[in-house]
């Protein structure tokens, strides 16, 4: 961890701070998402710089880990909309799961910004708690329960921090579509129904080599995030794991 946190720092100097799709969702939704992927032309890879963040990544990913393997979820929150922000730059090819991942983080954001709510929701710990203590962990609906929403969020992180660490150990040419078809088949897909695997795997498909990826989507440069993929992973595996935990212990790992 102390290698994470030195390069971190030296990254930070020479930079500036500035996927569970909804299941329940009916099929008609589904439909149409897939019909306006089909037809919107997607953003050509590599025609402008975009900003996506991987220090601002690293740096709330590092600040998550609480004492007792808590997570803090202001932290987690951060960097988790960023990391939404990587798939919006891709245009239509990834939208339909940024925007069903930034539903879900809006759902605990409204939480903790919740009078009543607020002083239960500020790691992980006190949410599953709280909510486990008034029977709400399992309720779906309009208002479902944070408990829930960020098992949502739990998944997608194991496809996305298992997809940047494939990145970082394959070559500039090498077809990120196989990268992305290969880590969604093992981690995501178990979650999402037919309709939306082939939506995926639509999006996937499209997606242009390592080098054209990086080049299109990061703030940072090219060989700075290629450095910046390992620690981002190392930092992420570590909250992905004490969230894990958190569930499993307190037997919520598999919330319809």
């Amino acid at each position: 961890m102390a290698t994470t946190t030195r390069s971190n720092m030296a990254y930070r100097n020479k930079s500036t701070h500035n996927v569970h799709v909804n299941t329940n969702e009916n099929p008609t939704q589904h439909e149409q998402n897939n019909k306006d992927l089909s037809h919107e032309h997607s953003r050509p890879f590599g025609d402008e710089k975009h900003d996506f963040d991987l220090v601002l990544v690293l740096d709330s990913l590092i600040r998550c880990p609480l004492e007792g393997g808590d997570v803090d979820l202001s932290e987690y929150l951060v960097a988790y909309r960023e990391l939404c922000r990587f798939f919006k730059l891709t245009g239509r090819l990834f939208g339909f799961v940024a925007k069903d991942l930034e539903g879900k983080l809006a759902i605990i954001e409204q939480k903790m910004d919740d009078k009543l709510l607020s002083t239960h929701c500020t790691t992980v710990k006190t949410m599953v708690c709280y909510e486990q203590e008034h029977s709400i962990t399992f309720k779906k609906g309009y208002k479902p329960s944070g408990s829930r929403t960020l098992l949502r969020l739990h998944w997608a992180l194991e496809f996305i921090l298992e997809f940047m660490k494939k990145l970082s150990t394959s070559s500039d040419h090498d077809k990120t579509s196989l990268i992305a078809s290969e880590v969604y088949h093992k981690t995501l897909s178990h979650h999402h129904p037919w309709i939306t695997r082939k939506m995926a795997a639509l999006a996937m498909y499209l997606l242009p080599t390592r080098k054209d990826l990086i080049g299109a989507m990061c703030k940072q440069d090219y060989d700075q995030v290629i450095e910046l993929l390992d620690e981002v992973v190392q930092a992420g595996k570590l909250v992905y794991d004490s969230i894990q935990d958190i569930f499993a212990y307190n037997n919520i790992l598999n919330i319809p």
